[in-house]
């Protein structure tokens, strides 16, 4: 499996505490002005890990949901809700996937096309930032 890492020149020491793996970004029709991002945090380190967000210049904003499942009446109810930030604990990892953790990628500026790179800086508690580029795709 390749695994991409792209770090800031001052976060060199992060390279052995976070390792991202590759994901991608949901493509949507030209619309649309919401999509999501997906990928998978390993945390190489003794210490647990804190994502609090991120950033990319192709939306207004960036926040972490969950997808979350109840029953009523007899009846599965699906639906996302925000979280204030998710933890990898030492030495573990946290997948962000369709039907749990993600990232909602709000406001989009423009549509995005099958097949680009979207830039996104994972912004973690301590000033720790890693940035990555994710493909877009229809899955």
């Amino acid at each position: 499996m390749r695994r991409l890492v792209l770090l800031m020149p001052f976060m060199l020491l992060a390279l052995a505490q976070v390792e991202v793996l590759p994901g991608w970004v949901r493509l949507l029709s030209p619309t649309a002005k919401t999509t999501a991002a997906y990928l998978t945090l390993v945390n190489r380190g003794d210490k647990p890990l804190r994502l609090l967000g991120a950033e990319t210049p192709v939306a207004e904003r960036v926040s972490l949901h969950e997808t979350y499942h109840l029953q009523r009446e007899g009846q599965t109810v699906m639906g996302m809700r925000p979280v204030p930030h998710l933890d990898i604990p030492p030495k573990g990892q946290v997948e962000l996937k369709p039907g749990g953790y993600h990232l909602m990628l709000e406001g989009l500026k423009r549509p995005l096309e099958a097949g680009e790179k979207v830039e996104l800086t994972l912004v973690f508690q301590g000033g720790l930032r890693v940035k990555v580029l994710l493909p877009v795709e229809m899955r």
